[in-house]
């Protein structure tokens, strides 16, 4: 009773300043923190960054990385029991990194879609997914494979992409990336990557109206230095009175009530 009673007041709390603007101004801009490629063994200190700053994030996990090592499955375990993570199904091979053979092969991707399902004890839909190297989103009656908003081409959807929305995986992109810039080899400074979120919101310019998801890459963000960057970002965008959302609740609700549920 006392971890349900915590878990219930840290919900509260991160709440409270999502439900005052609810007061006469229609939805609230939320921000949606997604982290790919997990566990590593910065996914740890990212998990706790987001329970000290009371802040939810959706983790897209490779199923080969989880059996890497007993670390990493203690990593995965730790993400299951948080009321700040939302586990999620990123493949269970990451294609190989062999991209094409795994795209042209739209059984073999509903397979190892639906490994990592199997140990990530997923045990009914809907199942969200996020496509290894492309940016498909697939939910409801919408598919667009870029970042061109907006761009509806349900008519034109992969069969792969096709094949595992009939087997309930719903698929989600991402709106921006925080990523390193090419020259330098350094992360984005989260200063400026914030000027973008909020452009993002001022523009109306994401896939779905009032939410901006943020994808990030967990070995990205190594030791203090790449703490401090999430935590800068995250005090940023509540600055700027945004809130935080689990991908669960992206496409049903746009309600506070439901995002911590």
């Amino acid at each position: 009773m006392k971890v349900c009673c915590r878990t219930l007041l840290f919900c509260c709390l991160a709440l409270v300043g999502c439900l005052l603007p609810l007061r006469g101004h229609g939805e609230v801009n939320t921000v949606y923190l997604t982290f790919d490629d997990g566990p590593r063994i910065s996914t740890q200190d990212i998990l706790d960054l987001l329970s000290r700053e009371k802040v939810p994030g959706t983790f897209f996990l490779i199923g080969a990385h989880i059996q890497i090592s007993p670390t990493r499955m203690k990593i995965f375990r730790n993400l299951q029991a948080s009321p700040w993570a939302q586990v999620a199904n990123h493949s269970f091979s990451h294609a190989k990194e062999q991209y094409q053979a795994f795209y042209n092969d739209p059984e073999g991707m509903l397979q190892d879609f639906k490994q990592n399902s199997t140990l990530l004890g997923f045990l009914s839909p809907p199942f969200l997914a996020r496509l290894p190297g492309r940016i498909d989103w697939r939910f409801e009656h919408y598919y667009t494979n870029d970042q061109t908003y907006p761009a509806n081409r349900i008519d034109r959807v992969p069969a792969g992409v096709a094949k595992l929305f009939e087997h309930q995986f719903i698929l989600y992109g991402w709106d921006i990336e925080w990523k390193k810039d090419r020259k330098t080899r350094q992360m984005e400074n989260p200063d400026h990557l914030a000027d973008r979120i909020i452009k993002r919101f001022a523009n109306h310019d994401s896939v779905k109206p009032n939410k901006v998801v943020l994808l990030m890459h967990d070995q990205n963000f190594n030791g203090k230095e790449g703490m401090a960057l999430i935590q800068t970002l995250i005090h940023r965008l509540r600055q700027a009175g945004y809130c935080f959302g689990f991908m669960r609740s992206y496409a049903e609700s746009s309600h506070p009530a439901d995002w911590l549920d």
